[in-house]
């Protein structure tokens, strides 16, 4: 049984559209920030109709932070697998067999303190085998290992020198030479995007832990190959987390009948979309009673914003983060955000490195 405070809350917003001057908000998405004597707060047209955020004494405000999308991205990773050179030339030993066992921890959801899947891959040597074809078998065993899974989450490659990767799979002849006819000097395995369900099944990377089991030469126990990582240059948005992020705040505003009978269910349409990304704004602020009431009741705001596809700094949050650092520093000097110089009118907001906001020069039309 688990017991929750009151004294904690996050309240999301996903705002697709600020409000300004006498505009009301009438469209999922839309979002107004209203300030008035001391206090701040939000005008939101939801889901499920119009509704208004908690009063927020400005003052009580104690962390106000802009995080970037690109912020919350998770890079894909790729695995370099290569004989190494000081055994046996960095050719395979013949009459060898040569064991690459890969080892991934909580198997698609499963929890990783209860759970280890074992793959393998897995090459005889024979006489005169080169490294070339060692890497093709090499490749072509893993790639039939994975191929009863249902959920793919790596794929594996040959690549030449010049770094030019041909992938393998369950199908692939390594004995065909007139397809496989380069001189391959590595086995490629990928990270893959995992499978996702809103509110069931979490995004979650399944990162291989690789062991080049040992081989005997002369008599020694020793170990065969290296595994380099590195970045594959494919990164995993933060959409998906955020409507998931998005599910669960649905939950806590009512919706509590969703995914009931799954997989047998009607859905309810939030207004995240998982395929883009989202720039969020956290704003940390308490309510404090009057009298005996003085203890801090601590919530965060949480506003979402989908970023402007086509441009790399600006972000569709900028006039609303503009609008809450007018609404704050009218009544405060906080110590907690770098307030910008003042923006040219229509600028919107950029994201520095460390989620502070700057002017990015740049205004809607921009960007569209």
């Amino acid at each position: 049984m688990n017991i929750f405070s009151t004294n904690q809350a996050t309240h999301l917003y996903v705002a697709t559209a600020l409000k300004t001057s006498t505009d009301q908000p009438a469209v999922a998405g839309d979002l107004k920030v209203v300030s008035k004597d001391g206090q701040m707060y939000f005008k939101y047209f939801g889901a499920g109709g119009p509704i208004r955020s908690d009063l927020i004494d400005i003052k009580s405000i104690s962390h106000l932070k802009a995080i970037p999308a690109s912020k919350m991205a998770k890079a894909l990773k790729k695995y370099t697998v290569t004989l190494k050179s000081a055994v046996n030339s960095g050719n395979p030993v013949a009459g060898q067999d040569y064991l690459l066992r890969m080892t991934f921890t909580g198997y698609v959801g499963i929890s990783p303190d209860d759970s280890k899947y074992e793959k393998y891959g897995m090459v005889h040597a024979t006489t005169g085998m080169s490294a070339s074809s060692f890497y093709l078998h090499l490749a072509s065993s893993i790639a039939k290992n994975m191929s009863r899974e249902a959920v793919q989450f790596i794929k594996v490659y040959v690549k030449v020198s010049a770094g030019t990767e041909t992938e393998i799979t369950a199908t692939s002849d390594p004995e065909d030479t007139t397809t496989y006819s380069g001189t391959y000097d590595g086995v490629v395995i990928k990270e893959q995007m995992p499978d996702w369900i809103l509110g069931t099944k979490q995004i979650k990377v399944m990162t291989p832990e690789f062991v080049c089991v040992p081989i005997t030469v002369s008599n020694d126990s020793v170990i065969w190959g290296s595994v380099a990582a590195a970045d594959s240059g494919v990164s995993i948005g933060n959409g998906k987390q955020t409507a998931d992020f998005e599910y669960f705040a649905a939950g806590e505003k009512g919706d509590q009948y969703r995914m009931v009978g799954f997989p047998d269910y009607v859905p309810t349409k939030y207004l995240v979309d998982p395929e883009k990304e989202y720039d969020y704004i956290n704003i940390h602020y308490a309510y404090v009673g009057s009298n005996e009431s003085v203890q801090k009741s601590e919530k965060d705001i949480v506003i979402v914003a989908p970023r402007a596809g086509t441009d790399s700094t600006a972000s569709s949050l900028g006039a609303l983060a503009t609008s809450i650092l007018e609404a704050i520093t009218a009544v405060a000097s906080p110590t907690y955000v770098t307030v910008p110089s003042t923006f040219t009118s229509g600028d919107l907001a950029e994201f520095t490195e460390d989620g502070q906001l700057a002017s990015s020069g740049k205004q809607a039309s921009d960007i569209s």
